[in-house]
């Protein structure tokens, strides 16, 4: 993987990280990418089926995705 310089707002880092159960930098900023990906794919399925409310799909697992 490579290696990328960030500065990061730390309060908002650690809240992520409480909020997600994750215990270092790389593992919070790692799960927040997966989670955004995961919803916005969400999303398109949505619109491509049609479907407007959020109740209307059943609830599911969570996706996982590899790498």
């Amino acid at each position: 993987m490579r290696t990328v310089r960030i500065d990061l707002d730390q309060r908002l880092l650690a809240a992520a990280a409480a909020i997600m159960g994750t215990s270092s930098s790389d593992a919070t900023i790692n799960e927040a990418l997966r989670r955004i990906v995961v919803h916005e794919r969400q999303l398109r399925h949505r619109e491509l089926l049609g479907v407007d409310a959020p109740a209307a799909l059943p609830p599911r697992e969570p996706v996982v995705l590899d790498g």
